[in-house]
């Protein structure tokens, strides 16, 4: 079995295309880059419970519905 370079010309080519294509996609919708990581705090769950406690929350919701939207 041939083994292939991981970094053979071919390899490097498709990657870089894939890379252009992610950067054309994000500049089309206007996505920027993430500075402040503190942003992606989500402020909806007490501080006071666990994660076992949110996770037992969630899945007793998903139980109780037919759609699974939790």
């Amino acid at each position: 079995m041939v083994q292939r370079n991981p970094t053979a010309p071919d390899d490097v080519s498709a990657a870089e295309t894939a890379r252009k294509e992610l950067e054309r996609l994000a500049a089309e919708q206007h996505v920027r880059p993430l500075i402040d990581f503190d942003s992606l705090k989500a402020d909806f769950w007490p501080e006071d419970e666990s994660v076992d406690d949110f996770v037992r929350t969630v899945r007793e919701r998903r139980q109780a519905s037919e759609i699974r939207s939790v």
